[in-house]
């Protein structure tokens, strides 16, 4: 079998097309990569402010129900990107500035934060200050209570 001239010069064009075929592939891997990461840090963003949410409706709603009723709340803060849980801090000290507030910090520095204001609410940890979680994956506890004339929702790890 004989190969003609011009098959010949096709097959020395071959190593020019496959490093062209490299470079433009390793170019589009990084953006790819960071398109990827903006993903995951966005649906990261989208359950922890469910969740926070959820902390809210339940303080309110056992605000209503009124002392003696008791909720139990599951908190999945675990992120796959780059951006992750820090902190998630409820309420304040009795009669506190953040007694009504559940604040999530970011590794980034960021927070998502809600207040718990319809109906006016009050919440604390079982050693009335701020009840403070720093590990992305809990149980909590809310128990509503009777504290200075007005319903108080005393918040407990589990």
């Amino acid at each position: 079998m004989m190969i003609s001239r011009w098959d010949v010069r096709a097959l020395e064009s071959v190593p020019l097309k496959l490093i062209i075929v490299v470079v433009v592939a390793t170019m589009s891997v990084l953006p790819a990569a960071q398109a990827l990461a903006g993903l995951e840090s966005r649906e990261f963003v989208r359950r922890a402010e469910i969740q926070v949410d959820r902390v809210v409706t339940a303080v309110q709603v056992l605000t209503v129900q009124g002392p003696g009723n008791v909720r139990t709340l599951s908190f999945d803060f675990r992120s796959e990107g780059g951006l992750a849980f820090e902190e998630l801090r409820i309420g304040d000290r009795m009669g506190g500035p953040n007694s009504s507030c559940a604040i999530l910090r970011l590794s980034n520095g960021g927070v998502i934060a809600r207040v718990a204001s319809d109906p006016p609410c009050a919440a604390c940890s079982t050693h009335m200050e701020a009840f403070v979680a720093t590990q992305p994956l809990f149980d909590m506890r809310m128990t509503a209570t009777l504290g200075n004339e007005m319903t108080v929702i005393l918040l407990e790890m589990v």
